[in-house]
């Protein structure tokens, strides 16, 4: 997936550096640029097992 928002690529930034995916990005942290993640690591997908969805995101 290719990720655009500035909001999403400095979270993106937390979540690779957790180890929880691979990603590369198109320019420095803090610069408009791309996104793109390759793999969500099997870390990631044990940690995913206990995140609760943001209230916002729920109808």
């Amino acid at each position: 997936m290719v990720f655009t928002s500035m909001e999403d690529i400095e979270a993106l930034r937390i979540l690779k550096d957790g180890g929880w995916v691979k990603a590369s990005f198109s320019t420095a942290a803090g610069r408009k640029g791309t996104a793109t993640v390759t793999e969500l690591t099997p870390l990631g997908r044990f940690a995913m097992q206990f995140v609760q969805p943001d209230d916002k995101d729920t109808p």
